[in-house]
């Protein structure tokens, strides 16, 4: 091993050199591969200079964690490995030269991708866990907001809150963060299994998300948000990635919207399924309908629920977005 190793210092920057060759060659014949690769080739040349000199034994203490926990499971994957080849061995003595290359080769593609497999598992569980405690906390500094915004109303209702800039900066503040909460929510409820589809009630959702656009509509832009009041319409949704998708929706057409317009927010059954209809009046920005992330916001959402989101100019200066929804109770 000794010479191998003195081989592989000896040769390490033409071996680099070579596979950045090869990697311009496969660019240039049209599969191209991964250029990162060029950078992580020193560190295999170094980490299997180290397995050469010292296979079994371990790092010296005070080594740091992450290189202790790499080199165990490089070690296991070894030991598995030539104890898979040793099996093969024995039942296939006369194994040729080629078969025993590639053999060694598929245990080593094999190994990678257990330990690749193995940490992604890992690190998606770890992110499974912090999704859920950072939804709980989302939801807490929710309903702490909500409460807040009840007592600056009551406050206001009394006269012992005056009308004034700093109040109106407040408003603005709270809804602000009130959406940031919303949508953390919303990407917590979307991982597949964890969405909860039930009968919801379009109208009052509906007007929770007309409420928190008009504040937000008013500071910004002094634009009329006009709610036509909803027929009873039930559709089939996980209320956590409704109320964003409504919002991403209106906030859509806010940001569309002209300072003194007006948008008009309705909702009817169409075709069997429900429609909420959001309409600028207003919108003089061109023909094309500019890159809105509270619109692929809003498609996000959609989808997740089975539905759509449509866009389309009407006549004069205006927009329509649409939001279709399956109905609950149709097939």
């Amino acid at each position: 091993m000794e010479r191998v190793r003195e081989v592989l210092s000896r040769q390490r920057g033409d071996i680099v050199d070579r596979w950045g060759r090869q990697l311009k060659a496969a660019a240039a014949a049209g599969f191209a591969l991964d250029p990162n690769t060029a950078h992580v080739l020193p560190q295999l040349l170094a980490a299997t200079d180290r397995s050469l000199a010292r296979k079994y034994r371990a790092l010296d203490p005070g080594a740091p964690t992450v290189e202790v926990e790499a080199r165990r499971a490089a070690l296991q994957a070894a030991l598995l490995g030539e104890f898979l080849f040793d099996v093969a061995l024995e039942h296939l003595p006369a194994m040729t030269t080629l078969e025993q290359r590639r053999l060694s080769e598929a245990l080593l593609q094999a190994a990678v991708e257990v330990l690749v497999k193995a940490k992604l598992i890992r690190d998606n569980e770890k992110r499974r866990r912090d999704q859920v405690r950072l939804a709980r906390l989302a939801h807490e500094l929710r309903n702490s907001l909500t409460a807040a915004r009840l007592a600056v109303d009551l406050l206001r209702r009394k006269g012992g809150l005056a009308e004034s800039r700093a109040a109106r900066t407040l408003d603005h503040s709270l809804a602000r963060l009130r959406e940031g909460i919303e949508d953390t929510i919303f990407d917590e409820a979307l991982p597949s299994g964890s969405r909860r589809n039930t009968r919801v009630q379009l109208g009052p959702v509906l007007a929770d998300a007309h409420l928190a656009a008009r504040e937000l509509g008013a500071l910004d832009k002094n634009v009329k948000i006009v709610l036509a009041r909803p027929p009873k319409l039930l559709v089939q949704a996980d209320p956590r990635v409704l109320r964003p998708a409504l919002r991403g929706l209106l906030r859509a057409a806010l940001q569309m919207a002209k300072p003194g317009s007006t948008i008009r927010v309705s909702a009817a059954l169409l075709d069997g399924r429900a429609r909420v209809g959001v309409e600028v009046q207003g919108y003089t920005a061109g023909k094309r309908l500019p890159k809105l992330p509270s619109l692929s916001f809003a498609r996000r959402a959609a989808r997740e629920q089975g539905g759509s989101v449509i866009s389309r100019r009407v006549p004069g200066e205006g927009w329509f977005f649409g939001l279709d929804l399956p109905r609950a109770g149709s097939p």
